[in-house]
Order: structure tokens, then sequence, then C-alpha cells
């Protein structure tokens, strides 16, 4: 019975981080192919945003039209996650270099469990170095 238990629980933490891996990537290659559209479907339903030196609390589909305008007017290059952690809220962030044709941002996002899955609660694009 014991180890029955025992399986059952790192089962459930597998699966728990496999949910919240599987999401990062998804985001990571939204955010790669400047697919704000994409991105958007991993959106709670408001969104904590800042591009640049503006900063709010957005509807989901505001906020898919603020980045539509960011990715059409920065042509993405690339995106590489830098760093990655767990806050004390639980949350997990992404910090991450975004180098687009117009100069290297500093990209980070908050995933936040909702449900079964996990979805981006914040996501800021900061001018770079």
């Amino acid at each position: 019975m014991k180890k029955f238990f025992i399986l059952v629980v790192f089962s459930l933490v597998t699966l728990f981080s496999y949910s919240q891996v599987s999401e990062k990537q998804g985001i990571t290659k939204a955010i790669q192919e400047g697919n704000a559209k994409a991105l958007g479907g991993y959106f709670t339903k408001t969104v904590d945003l800042t591009v640049k030196d503006v900063e709010d609390v957005y509807s989901k589909e505001q906020a898919e039209v603020i980045l539509t305008r960011f990715f059409d007017e920065n042509k993405t290059k690339t995106y590489t996650v830098k760093h990655e952690g767990k806050s004390k809220l639980d949350d997990y962030y992404y910090i991450g270099d975004l180098v687009t044709s117009t100069g290297t941002y500093r990209l980070t996002f908050f995933l936040k469990k909702d449900g079964e899955v996990f979805r981006v609660k914040q996501l800021r694009i900061e001018n770079g170095e």
C-alpha cells in the first residue's frame, strides 16, 4: 500500500511538472515566431502586460492586439530563456532575451496554475542592456 501511494504521488508530481514544461514550450515557440494570437491562447482572462514603457492590466484580447502591434514593428529573430524559477507565490517565471529587428529586449513571463493547466498571468517586454 505504501508503494502504491508513493507511485501515485510521484505520478502526480511528474504530470504537474510536464504540464508546466509543455506550456513553457508552446509559449516560447509563439514568442520566437512573433505570433501574438498563439501567445494569447496561453493568457489568463486578464494579463498584467508591460511593453517597453507602457504597463497595465489588459483583457486577453487587448493584450493580443498590443503584442501584434509590437511584433509587427519589431520582427522577432530569436528568443532564448536565460533564467527560470519558482516564486514564493508558486508561480513559475521565465526570463530571456528577445532579439528583434530593432534591438534586444528582456522578456519575462509568469505562469499561474489555472485548473489543470498553466496560464500567462504577467508578461513584460522591457528594453535590453
